[in-house]
């Protein structure tokens, strides 16, 4: 099943399919549409590297890039 199926059809998605869904969304050039669902993973878990990696990759240069990239180091400092 294609993720935006998945985001849009499902009554309860899990954050890895969600995170599968913005990652798509992303690569097709749909940022606004990836950070939505890298915000609904990061909601319910908050330690998501892999979400914040790719929230960084959705946002211009600035603070809140930079705020997420700190972060990611913050929960894996030796990644």
């Amino acid at each position: 099943m294609e993720t935006e199926a998945i985001m849009t059809n499902a009554a309860n998605p899990t954050s890895e399919q969600a995170l599968g869904f913005a990652v798509t969304a992303i690569k097709r050039g749909e940022p606004s549409r990836g950070q939505a669902a890298l915000a609904w993973v990061l909601q319910r878990e908050p330690s998501n590297v892999v979400a914040w990696l790719w929230m960084a990759e959705c946002l211009p240069e600035g603070k809140a890039k930079q705020e997420c990239l700190a972060r990611v180091t913050a929960l894996n400092p030796f990644g």
